[in-house]
């Protein structure tokens, strides 16, 4: 009976969370994971800088093995993840998602995240 409810579940807490709809990186807030989108305005090697109108925030993008991410400066892409507690505001990028389609999977995150990577990014 268990696993019948799970994803009704999983369903019920992303919609509560924020996590269906894309959130203004000013109305960001902890914990649930969230879905941001904007314009990258500055490439680093831990990441990049994301502004949307609302203001802007450090994603945290490193993937492993030192590659480098396939992102231009002036790109529009939407960002799964999570804001991080500190004073400086970083988001924990999981999945970055280009106007291409294509998908930019950073890290691999807890494992009740994996229904929303899974299914499909939109």
């Amino acid at each position: 009976m268990k696993i019948i409810y799970l994803p009704l579940l999983a369903w019920v807490v992303l919609i509560m969370s924020g996590c269906a709809s894309t959130t203004p990186i000013n109305n960001l807030a902890l914990p649930p994971v969230s879905t941001i989108e904007g314009n990258i305005t500055q490439l680093d090697e831990s990441g990049f800088i994301l502004a949307d109108n609302s203001g802007s925030i450090h994603v945290r993008a490193k993937l492993s093995g030192n590659k480098k991410l396939d992102l231009s400066v002036g790109e529009k892409v939407k960002v799964y993840g999570n804001l991080q507690g500190g004073q400086g505001k970083v988001f924990d990028g999981y999945v970055i998602k280009k106007s291409t389609g294509e998908q930019i999977i950073v890290s691999n995150p807890t494992p009740h995240f994996g229904f929303i990577i899974q299914s499909s990014f939109k």
